[in-house]
């Protein structure tokens, strides 16, 4: 059964699937939240039980969802599954999770850790967030309710093994000396299908996955990216300001490359200003980074094949620089290397 959001997303698919896990991810500041809160009003008003995990503290219970919608908010991935543990012990019906973002506690865990070991403590993470996902699909499966989760794209600040790449990246960009274009975005990203923050797990174990873009003038494009037997159905539209309605723009249709490489090299852009952010707040320089590398490069042991040995010059070479240190400017004779010629010194 589908059940209306009240959302662009309705333009598309009709609704969210009842007894299933729909993901939406995006930039930040795309909107995520701002789907996610309508939503949760329209299911109310269509008589679920709704409880809002908000792991960001950025929303106010009675100004911003009302007083019928459950707010309870996560200050830690423990405090996130023990919620949603809670709720699985309950065994309600009719209910509907949404949980905004699933991935916070884990992007910002992420950061406290030594650069180091950034990787490893996001592969552990990981698996604790595909978890979280096991037991939601307990509380909401079985057509029991909905569940709902939003994610961040993948953070640049996670990627311990290409950091450095984009930090060079980003320095040549606000120097005015590089533009992002949409292969350096693909470029960056093809080495890991995973386009959002809590890696692969993540987007098997949900069945349903929608994908937000920005544009230029800051109207959103939504994508419906995984759901089985719909294409990839598009459909633009604003969100106004001044009462958080959508503004939906033409109808629904399929994104052409075109328009797909502009938005993924506005999302470049937007990338490596995270990056630059990052970098100065935690002190780390370009040309510092460099060095390091050149030392590490200096440390490696040498190959066989790498050694070189010297260059024997030439008597000709010789000659020349003796002429420059103000020897004699004569040409040698066949024996003068022998004597005390330029040869033999």
């Amino acid at each position: 059964m589908i059940i209306p959001t009240n959302t662009p997303i309705d333009r598309i698919t009709g609704g969210l699937p009842r007894g299933r896990i729909s993901l939406i991810y995006g930039p930040t500041g795309c909107g995520k939240t701002t789907l996610a809160v309508v939503a949760s009003r329209s299911f109310v008003e269509k008589g679920f039980r709704v409880v809002y995990i908000d792991t960001e503290e950025g929303l106010l219970q009675d100004q911003e969802v009302g007083q019928e919608i459950e707010v309870k908010h996560a200050y830690s991935l423990r405090e996130q599954k023990e919620i949603l543990k809670e709720l699985a012990k309950a065994g309600l019906e009719n209910i509907a999770v949404i949980v905004d973002t699933l991935t916070g506690h884990f992007h910002r865990e992420v950061l406290k850790a030594p650069k180091e070991f950034r990787a490893s403590v996001a592969a552990d993470l990981s698996g604790k967030l595909i978890d979280q996902i096991s037991i939601l699909r307990q509380i909401v499966g079985r057509e029991k309710g909905i569940g709902l989760v939003t994610a961040h794209l993948r953070s640049p600040v996670s990627d311990a093994f290409r950091l450095n790449v984009l930090r060079k990246m980003a320095k040549a960009y606000k120097d005015g000396k590089y533009i992002p274009t949409a292969t350096d975005y693909e470029r960056y990203m093809a080495y890991d299908p995973v386009r959002w923050i809590g890696g692969q797990g993540l987007g098997m174990h949900t069945q349903f996955r929608f994908r937000v873009y920005v544009d230029e003038d800051k109207s959103r494009i939504i994508e419906v990216e995984k759901w089985p037997m719909v294409p990839n159905w598009c459909i633009r539209y604003l969100v106004l300001p001044e009462t958080g309605e959508f503004n939906i723009i033409g109808d629904r249709f399929i994104m052409d490359s075109q328009t797909r490489n502009r938005l993924f090299a506005l999302e470049f852009k937007t990338l490596l200003g995270e990056v630059l952010e990052v970098s100065e707040r935690e002190g780390i320089e370009v040309e510092e980074a460099e060095k390091q590398e050149k030392v590490v490069e200096e440390k490696k042991p040498k190959k066989p094949g790498d050694v070189k040995f010297p260059v024997v010059p030439s008597l000709g070479e010789i000659v020349e620089k003796e002429k420059s240190r103000g020897g004699k400017t004569d040409e040698p004779s066949d024996n003068s290397s022998n004597g005390e010629g330029a040869g033999g010194r």
